[in-house]
């Protein structure tokens, strides 16, 4: 005559089966985050090294234009009313000015190679291009900037590693990756601080005469 199972032994056995079926679910569902979270981060630092679209690095003819001498006329002498520059002539102009700054610039392993500004109706883009052992990783930052009371300010709006883009919560805390360019350009800063207003337009910027 078969022997019987006590429903104790039935119930357990049941749910040992279970248990078992549950880890494995779970092993399987911690498996897969993983993956996913693996394939986020590395499809994160591939977005971080893609470099965003800037102008080509090459050498021009062309003489830059002497911003902080036209600034300092107008300011001293309210003339020309307004000075009109377009980005390729103020990324020629840092580029000189920053030429005898690459103490400030560079650091152990992180070497500077150029800073790249852009405008926007009412917003400036500054893009820092540096290079670890040869290779080039670009920091960009996007603002908004206020003159007010002789006083210069500027307000995060964006950015990007590479073409990773930050959100502007947290561009606010990012400062640190364009402090030595902020350093480097302070004394073009003051004279900036000086003038009756700035506008930017699309791919130029404006600066006005004081009252």
């Amino acid at each position: 005559m078969p022997q019987t199972e006590a429903p104790e032994e039935i119930q357990k056995r049941v749910q040992g089966m279970f248990n078992q079926r549950k880890a494995r679910i779970r092993s399987l569902f911690l498996q897969a985050l993983k993956l996913t979270l693996a394939a986020g981060v590395a499809a994160m630092v591939v977005e971080m090294l893609i470099p965003p679209e800037v102008p080509s690095q090459k050498k021009s003819d062309n003489l830059p234009p002497h911003i902080n001498l036209d600034l300092e006329m107008m300011i001293q002498y309210h003339r020309p009313p307004f000075l009109r520059y377009d980005e390729e002539g103020v990324n020629g102009f840092i580029a000189n000015t920053l030429r005898t700054q690459k103490g400030k610039l560079n650091h152990p392993l992180v070497d500077f190679n150029r800073a790249i500004v852009r405008f926007d109706n009412g917003r400036c883009g500054l893009t820092m291009e540096r290079s670890i052992f040869g290779y080039s990783f670009y920091t960009t930052g996007i603002y908004t900037v206020e003159l007010r009371d002789g006083k210069l300010s500027s307000f995060a709006s964006g950015g990007s590693i590479g073409r990773l883009q930050i959100h502007p919560q947290l561009m606010k805390y990012a400062g640190f990756l364009f402090g030595d360019f902020v350093t480097a350009m302070q004394r073009e800063a003051k004279q900036l601080s000086r003038v009756g207003s700035i506008e930017f337009q699309d791919k130029e910027v404006i600066f006005a005469a004081p009252r």
